[in-house]
């Protein structure tokens, strides 16, 4: 009597460990991972808002402060085919600019989300005089015109992608989701 109630008791704890085992195991939580969105939601808004923008038209007014003189440049921008892969942590996209009706580039874009170094948002205003003075023309001061607002991701290298926004508010929400994104596919933690 005592070994068949000893193998009904094996025979129950066998049972009641298969059926444990077919409990579905809650992933172990990941205390780095930052709170939000999943990825994939993140990368949906990203794909929708940067799709969304369509084309943007400025002037960029110029004033040399060493010798007086004036000049404009009427610019245009364009990101179109915005495919963000969650799965893949990457975005691509195609994007052209023109300058007084002249294309200055017309490209296919991958940006690896993990390789970025930080992700920041600045107006037009700021990212022109920032990059003249960076070329040497530390006399000159641009006004943008409407104004516009740019997502910048710096990638490895200093490879910069620029995402321009008219509407402020879009601007912060599409750099949050972008640093945020980032953070998911192990680019720099602290780049927004």
């Amino acid at each position: 009597m005592k070994t068949l109630c000893a193998i009904v008791s094996i025979l129950g704890l066998i049972a009641f460990s298969a059926a444990l085992a077919q409990q579905p195991v809650a992933p172990p939580s990941n205390p780095a991972a930052p709170a939000g969105p999943t990825l994939a939601t993140t990368m949906h808004f990203l794909e929708t808002t940067l799709n969304g923008q369509g084309k943007l038209n400025w002037i960029t007014h110029y004033h040399d402060n060493a010798d007086g003189t004036n000049w404009t440049y009427k610019l245009s921008f364009e990101a179109g085919k915005v495919v963000a892969d969650a799965a893949a942590c990457t975005i691509r996209y195609h994007y052209k600019i023109t300058r007084d009706d002249v294309v200055i580039s017309d490209n296919d874009v991958l940006l690896v989300l993990h390789d970025v170094q930080d992700v920041t948002l600045t107006t037009g205003d700021q990212r022109q005089n920032k990059n003249d003075a960076a070329a040497g023309h530390t006399t000159w001061t641009a006004k943008v015109d409407p104004a516009n607002f740019d997502l910048v991701v710096r990638g490895q290298g200093n490879h910069e992608f620029y995402f321009f926004f008219t509407d402020e508010d879009t601007a912060n929400r599409a750099t949050k989701a972008m640093g945020h994104a980032v953070q998911l596919c192990g680019g720099s933690s602290g780049s927004f």
